[in-house]
């Protein structure tokens, strides 16, 4: 949770909200060190420990990074898309239209997503606006909530709502503006200085705080989730960086051969301690015989292979792959023998699981939030909307099929076995056409259609009208 000193003694803050208050920032003091420690390993910005046995001189610190951490996350995260919402009978809202067009809802969700798999949370908070209901994300590091065991939902959560520079605080952003989110009412707290705060509470008729958790794999005793990252994928990351510090020190030995040279008189000694650079193998090396008739022994250290590096590395991964259900491939790990389409997909089920978990809960929470921005913009409860727009449901893509050419691939094979399904809206959204492309399309459909039938009204080729077989297809 970003900083906000004073925040507790704001200006106009009732004794309810400053209890609640108090205990949201206990929260977020405490779960701040997780948070930030979870960010960095997922920056990739973490050394390993040493582990007592340590070959690689602190002088020598080749630097070597390994971000399979972020790969355990985003594997899930890019198979958690929102797609968009639906409505029983096919209806629609605009609320939820303009939160989906011109407050690009869908997008702010997938961007956040990430942040769930780190963290094991991410939270969203209903706003209302001059422009109506708006929607927007917060991380674990920016919000701080409580549960609500009985209600199975946030009990009171704390946001921050607006950061930015001041001129107490030049360094870094400051909040500016926190957000106290209760079951009554928004306690909206702005910053009036340095150390200094106003408090002013705004009802809702909401019965309930306007902030939604997003949980992945959340339980009774972690109603927030837990983070992919776990204290096994962090250890394996530990390894995989000390196996490649080893490799970088002996790939560095192989590209400068150790050289030694034996029996050396003082006078050669001499000579050749301070030329070791002109003493290569490739150089003429000449030396003299002692006075007991015996010539120096020249040789060179072998280099050590990087197989056993490779096979370590390899190990590893199996070993990570099995922990986060990342497939090998993704990790760089390339198999002998190609594998077939069926042992790709199974290698990819226990990840499409997961990211299916993700998006079970997410579309809980996620309708959540659509009811409250819908009745935030006609000043109801949830209750009091109407039954079509209580069936909303948000709708995510298959995680199997994450990428458009495999959806469309799927819908192509589809409409050959069902040919009405062809040239419907779903089908064009499958193969991954927008909203305004397939508009344009029903516009040319129905283009084209009306100027068939003014042909044959014309040519008398039994249009419409023209006393032949009457096309009694629908008109688009």
């Amino acid at each position: 949770m970003i900083e906000a000193p004073g925040i507790e003694n704001a200006a106009g803050l009732d004794r309810e909200a400053k209890e609640e208050l108090e205990s949201l920032l206990g929260v977020a003091a405490r779960v701040a060190p997780r948070n930030a420690s979870l960010r960095r390993v997922y920056e990739g910005d973490f050394f390993p420990p040493t582990i007592g046995i340590d070959p690689v001189p602190e002088a020598a610190r080749p630097g070597s990074r390994c971000e399979w951490p972020r790969k355990a996350v985003d594997a899930v995260a890019k198979r958690s898309r929102l797609q968009g919402f639906v409505f029983d009978g096919g209806a629609s809202d605009p609320t939820v239209d303009r939160l989906v067009t011109d407050r690009g809802l869908l997008g702010s969700y997938n961007r956040n997503v990430p942040n769930a798999l780190v963290h094991g949370c991410m939270f969203a908070t209903v706003n209302n606006t001059p422009r109506g209901a708006s929607v927007r994300f917060h991380s674990a590091e920016t919000a701080a909530a409580t549960w609500d065991a009985m209600e199975d939902r946030v009990g009171s959560g704390l946001v921050a709502a607006s950061v930015a520079r001041a001129p107490w605080s030049r360094a870094a952003p400051a909040a500016m503006q926190m957000n106290l989110h209760l079951p009554e009412r928004v306690v909206v707290l702005r910053r009036a200085g340095p150390s200094s705060w106003e408090a002013e509470s705004l009802p809702h008729p909401m019965g309930r705080p306007m902030m939604e958790a997003f949980c992945f794999q959340p339980s009774g005793m972690k109603p927030f989730g837990r983070s992919r990252i776990t204290g096994e994928v962090v250890s394996l990351a530990c390894d995989v960086m000390r196996t490649l510090d080893a490799m970088a020190v002996s790939s560095a030995l192989y590209a400068h051969p150790k050289e030694y040279l034996l029996g050396l008189t003082d006078e050669q000694f001499d000579e050749l301690v301070g030329n070791k650079r002109s003493v290569l193998i490739n150089s003429l090396l000449m030396m003299t015989r002692d006075e007991d008739g015996r010539v120096p022994e020249f040789g060179q250290l072998a280099a050590v292979s990087p197989q056993p590096y490779i096979d370590l590395l390899r190990a590893y991964a199996s070993l990570f792959s099995g922990a986060t259900s990342v497939p090998l491939n993704s990790l760089g790990i390339v198999q002998d023998n190609p594998s077939s389409a069926e042992a790709i997909q199974a290698a990819r089920e226990d990840i499409c699981i997961d990211a299916e978990d993700l998006n079970e809960s997410s579309r809980t929470s996620m309708r959540s939030v659509a009811l409250m921005a819908m009745a935030v913009d006609r000043n109801v409860s949830p209750d009091g909307l109407t039954d079509v727009q209580k069936s909303v449901m948000p709708l995510f893509a298959d995680p199997s099929k994450p990428s458009v050419v495999s959806q469309a691939d799927a819908m192509v094979k589809v409409a050959a076995a069902d040919p009405d399904f062809a040239g419907t809206d779903v089908f064009y959204e499958g193969i991954g056409f927008d909203q305004a492309t397939i508009e344009r399309i029903a516009s040319e459909r129905r283009r084209r259609r009306h100027e068939r039938a003014l042909a044959d009204l014309l040519a008398g080729g039994g249009g419409y009208g023209s006393g032949g077989p009457v096309d009694d297809r629908p008109m688009d």
